[in-house]
């Protein structure tokens, strides 16, 4: 479909995944109304497209360019458990989240030269939605403030065609850098520490 509000209304007790990309600028494919759009993309792999296929993926942890926006640069750190708050999620692997985004947005600043990415969450009651973050990335060396910022309008001024090849380059850019900086080592080691220290009494 050129446009999301071209696809059809979904039959009752499915819905439609949408990926931006295609031969057109979306793709669908429909589903159970009851599966998400992460137990998708876990459970049939060879339905991603190029350019959502994760850019890290270690232990638990996703860092992926967002399937559904198709902006440069923005990128949804997820988990392959579902969790439906982040007071949910254990101690060491929230640690380990906020470790591996530290580093996806390093890596942002100094291979993509993103120099500032509005850090986005939210929880929702939908039992279908897994908490996650979205990197969303300001061009410029200045940012603008969060209130005065449309995050909708800016994620829909970008149009698939014209910038999937920027997205794919920026993945291989980051893809790189991680493993220059052995980020699954650092993740692994971090683990270990965390697991086997008795100076984290976590309760």
């Amino acid at each position: 479909m050129n446009n999301r509000e071209d696809f059809p209304p979904e039959p009752e007790g499915l819905r439609f995944i949408c990926f931006y990309g295609g031969t057109k600028n979306y793709r669908g494919y429909l589903a159970p109304s009851n599966l998400s759009r992460a137990d998708f993309m876990e459970q049939y792999p060879e339905y991603i497209p190029e350019q959502n296929i994760p850019v890290y993926e270690n232990n638990g942890i996703i860092l992926r360019a967002d399937p559904k926006y198709p902006c440069p640069g923005f990128y949804i750190l997820s988990l392959n458990k579902t969790y439906r708050a982040f007071d949910l999620i254990d101690d060491v692997t929230f640690l380990r989240f906020a470790f591996i985004l530290k580093k996806a947005k390093e890596g942002m600043r100094k291979v993509l030269n993103l120099n500032y990415a509005h850090l986005l969450s939210n929880e929702k009651s939908d039992p279908y939605v897994n908490v996650h973050f979205w990197l969303v990335p300001v061009n410029g060396i200045t940012s603008p403030d969060l209130l005065d910022f449309n995050v909708k309008d800016y994620l829909n001024s970008f149009v698939p065609k014209h910038e999937i090849d920027k997205i794919i380059s920026y993945n291989n850019a980051l893809r790189n850098y991680f493993k220059e900086i052995d980020l699954v080592g650092q993740d692994n080691e971090l683990t270990e520490t965390l697991n086997n220290s008795k100076q984290f009494n976590f309760q």
